[in-house]
């Protein structure tokens, strides 16, 4: 029963940065959805996607390609962790470990009817910038 909020959060988020193809100009589309990354090697960036596409890191040409994503659902009073899931992206992603980053960032704080009260949820995306090497 938890999960199945949480799993709705999950493909919302999946769903925007989804490993697909290219899309135009992202930023314009009424499926757009925007997200600050804030990464462990310093990096913050605003990424933008739609469904099936690879977020687009906005003011560059660039990619955030997610390989997995940790979804982190905690009580925003006591801080206690109610839900931790870590998933892998589907895709190919051989040769790509040396170029990978880790990213975060807060979807919110929500009523969870499964939980029976409010969550703060966290995302937690390992994955790497395109073109590679940037």
């Amino acid at each position: 029963m938890k999960r199945i909020a949480l799993a709705l959060t999950v493909a919302m988020v999946l769903a925007a940065l989804g490993s697909g193809g290219a899309a135009a100009d992202p930023v314009n589309s009424k499926k757009a959805e925007s997200f600050y990354l804030t990464c462990e090697n310093g990096l913050e960036f605003t990424v933008v996607a739609t469904g099936g596409n690879p977020g687009h890191v906005v003011d560059s040409t660039g990619n955030f390609i997610p390989a997995s994503d940790t979804v982190i659902a905690t009580d925003p009073v006591t801080g206690e962790i109610l839900l931790s899931e870590t998933h892998a992206v589907k895709g190919k992603q051989v040769g790509l470990h040396n170029d990978l980053i880790t990213c975060t960032t807060e979807v919110g704080t929500f009523f969870v009817p499964e939980l029976g009260q409010e969550a703060t949820v966290v995302f937690t995306f390992e994955g790497f910038l395109t073109p590679q090497g940037r």
